[in-house]
């Protein structure tokens, strides 16, 4: 008869302490290890973030100043980070497209947007077009870039030659929208409450449509930055440079006055000048913290620099606090 304080298991005897040992084994083994295993997987992945590739979301069409500078911004940021950041575009920088786009993508780090600072001013775009409140994008990190010029098409009925031609016109002003939601005519939107001006803006499907119009002279006005295109066609006389956004003349434009020379309203100045990089809300902290210093090493490259001198395009890092 097997006595009660003993138990054979394979032959082997085992007493009531030795049973109260393995009992306590196996329920750490099987209980207690998959809770740890589980705990600790969210930090592993934390501290290896990014793992994989990061879909980089370039507010604008191919071609124009987001484009080349995100398109340009990816490689380099990929370096910093660790792993391929693949550009994707969503048509145009400050438009619902991008905004969307950005909003409904995965919070998991792994889905960063590159565009316009329209969440500074959604209050002008939201009714009837955004269906969320875009400031609830987190934003990682900032840029300041080139600035916006605001011009009038050389054919013009209007004849706008200054700045206030422009501010002291009386009648309907039809201005160049080249996308559906662009920072540049909503800040005259602004300004036109402010000055009681009469802005009627035509949209078009892109820069290459808007700017046919405004070389036959069907749009009056037309703002975007100071880069490319409609640099070229200021030079070329197409355009008539009337200011620019900011706190002082660009020096391509020297006689052309600044915003603040105007006295415009200073709170649109660094809004048109800075370029955003968004995530989809409830993006986890340590990873935006973890794109932050990535954006920063970007900026910050000796190659990056040296390209920025080149294309003498400013860009000047800032915390999303700034």
């Amino acid at each position: 008869m097997k006595n009660l304080n003993t138990l054979y298991e394979g032959g082997v005897k085992m007493k009531k302490k030795d049973k109260v040992f393995v009992a306590i084994v196996l329920f750490l083994v099987l209980v207690v290890l998959p809770i740890l295993i589980i705990c600790v997987q969210p930090a592993q992945g934390a501290e290896t973030f990014p793992s994989k590739s990061i879909r980089f979301i370039i507010g604008g069409v191919a071609g124009d100043a987001y484009d080349i500078n995100g398109r340009k911004f990816a490689p380099t940021l990929g370096k910093k980070l660790g792993v391929d950041v693949l550009p994707v575009n969503a048509l145009g920088p400050m438009s619902v497209h991008f905004f969307d786009a950005v909003h409904v993508a995965t919070p998991d780090g792994y889905n960063l947007g590159f565009g316009g600072a329209l969440h500074r001013m959604y209050h002008i775009i939201k009714p009837g077009r955004l269906k969320y409140d875009v400031t609830t994008l987190p934003v990682v990190a900032a840029i300041n870039t080139f600035p916006d010029v605001v011009w009038a098409s050389s054919k013009s009925k209007l004849n706008l030659k200054t700045a206030n031609d422009l501010l002291n016109f009386k009648g309907p002003i039809k201005v160049n929208l080249f996308s559906p939601i662009l920072v540049g005519v909503c800040s005259l939107a602004i300004l036109a409450k402010e000055r009681n001006l009469d802005l009627r803006p035509i949209i078009y499907e892109g820069f290459p449509e808007g700017h046919v119009a405004m070389l036959r002279g069907d749009v009056d006005i037309g703002t975007t930055t100071v880069s490319g295109a409609p640099l070229k066609y200021i030079r070329a006389g197409h355009y008539i440079p009337l200011f620019v956004w900011g706190k002082e003349r660009y020096k391509e434009l020297p006689e052309t006055p600044c915003s603040r020379e105007l006295g415009l309203n200073p709170d649109l100045e660094d809004t048109i000048q800075q370029r955003v990089f968004l995530l989809p809300p409830g993006t986890p902290s340590d990873r935006v913290a973890k794109l932050s210093q990535g954006i920063e090493a970007m900026l910050t490259d000796p190659e990056m620099v040296r390209w920025g001198k080149e294309a003498d395009q400013p860009l000047f890092f800032m915390t999303a606090d700034e």
